[in-house]
Order: C-alpha cells, then sequence, then structure tokens
C-alpha cells in the first residue's frame, strides 16, 4: 500500500523526515519526499495549495490513499496539546479499512471528524460555535480540499492531525505571516512568552506526528 502525505508547513513533518530519511526530488515544482510506503508534499496553507498538491502528488506517485496530516485547533478543552486525532473532515469520511490500521498504529488517538476553516481560528466563542454547528472536534485550513482532491482521484482518504492549541489555551497570534506577528508583538508585548510556548507546543505535536508514522509503517501491509 502506497500513502500520499499532504502537509502544509515543513516543520509538520520536519520530525518525520529525520526519522524516514527521505529520498526527494521536484516533481513539476513541487517538492516530493519518498519513504516507502510514504510520499510526501508540503503543500502550503490553506484550501488551494493542499488541493492542488494532492492532485499532483495522486496524478505522479499514484498512491493507494492520500493523508491529510499536520497541526490542528481543539475545538474542545477534552483535548490537549499534542492529542491525535483520527478521521475525516467534514463532509468526508475516512477510509475505514485505512483508519483501522492508523488506529492500531495509535491506540491512543481519538477518532473524531475534523472541520476545515478558511483562516486560523484562535478565539474561545469562535470555536464554540464551529463546535457546536459541525460536530467537529478540531480545526484545520486543509483537510477538507485534500479530502476532494482524493475522491476525484478515486483513492482512499484519512485525516491525522495533531491538536496544538485548545480553547482555554489559544495561540498567541494567527501566526499569519511576518507583519501579522509583529503587529501582536507590539500591541500585546507580553505575547512573546505566549509564542515561546506556542514553539514548544508545536515542537511536541511534531514529534507526535513522527512517532505516529514510524509506527504505522509497521502495521501497512507489503
Amino acid at each position: 500500500m502506497k500513502l500520499g502525505v499532504i502537509a502544509a508547513l515543513r516543520n509538520e513533518v520536519a520530525p518525520t523526515f529525520q526519522a524516514l530519511q527521505p529520498a526527494s526530488r521536484t516533481v513539476q515544482g513541487l517538492r516530493c519526499h519518498e519513504s516507502p510506503p510514504y510520499v510526501f508534499a508540503v503543500s502550503g496553507v490553506g484550501a488551494r495549495p493542499a488541493a492542488t498538491a494532492a492532485l499532483l502528488l495522486a496524478d505522479a506517485f499514484k498512491p493507494d490513499v492520500i493523508l491529510s496530516v499536520g497541526f490542528c485547533g481543539a475545538l474542545t478543552d477534552d483535548l490537549q496539546t499534542a492529542d491525535l486525532i483520527l478521521g475525516g473532515s467534514s463532509g468526508h469520511p475516512a477510509t475505514a479499512d485505512l483508519l483501522e490500521l492508523a488506529r492500531a498504529a495509535d491506540p491512543k488517538a481519538r477518532v473524531a471528524e475534523i472541520v476545515m476553516a478558511p483562516k486560523v481560528v484562535v478565539g474561545i466563542e469562535e470555536k464554540k460555535a464551529l463546535a457546536r454547528k459541525t460536530g467537529a472536534v478540531a480545526v484545520d485550513m486543509e483537510s477538507g480540499a485534500v479530502a476532494v482532491a482524493a475522491r476525484d482521484r478515486g483513492l482512499g482518504f484519512l485525516c491525522v492531525k495533531v491538536v496544538i492549541d485548545t480553547p482555554s489555551e489559544p495561540l498567541a497570534s494567527t501566526y499569519a505571516g511576518f507583519w501579522s506577528v509583529l503587529k501582536d508583538l507590539l500591541l500585546h508585548p507580553g505575547t512573546v512568552m505566549q509564542m515561546a510556548y506556542d514553539a514548544k507546543r508545536v515542537k511536541l505535536a511534531a514529534e507526535r506526528l513522527r512517532d505516529f508514522f514510524v509506527a504505522l509503517k509497521g502495521k501497512l501491509p507489503a
């Protein structure tokens, strides 16, 4: 079984690359990283780049399934930093047999649904409203687009997301580029300590993803 893996950010999969030592090459402008049974691509943030990368990877490497992986924000406080969530994206269920393999790789993971949003969701009330409206437990910016791309190519799909922030412990910034971060620092100088805490959370989350991919490799059929 070959798995195509789409992450938005390099730091989401950097520890995984250190563990698996993939071979890298560029395909039609997209940097791809092969470590059988995986082919990884880092798409960039948002639905459009994620969908584009997923379609290109599907056409170039012919995987059996496509995974949307990376960081997410919890919508409820029964989740905490570095908790792993396995499942589908709103309206796009996970492929059942792949979900079972993923659960075997990480029995402590939460099986639930992710919802995709067009921006980083930080506010407590906004998160609560999104949870009530969708029934999802966490939010990201790419999963639904990757799911549609997988469906369009007749491939299986799975979300593998790891929690960074929660409603009671939100991010210090939306981190929507240099100027956004600078503005947050200028307006709220005290956020520098919170940003340092966010960096620690990112590290923990990325390491949880690494452990998952190493474990899943041992569960996949040849």
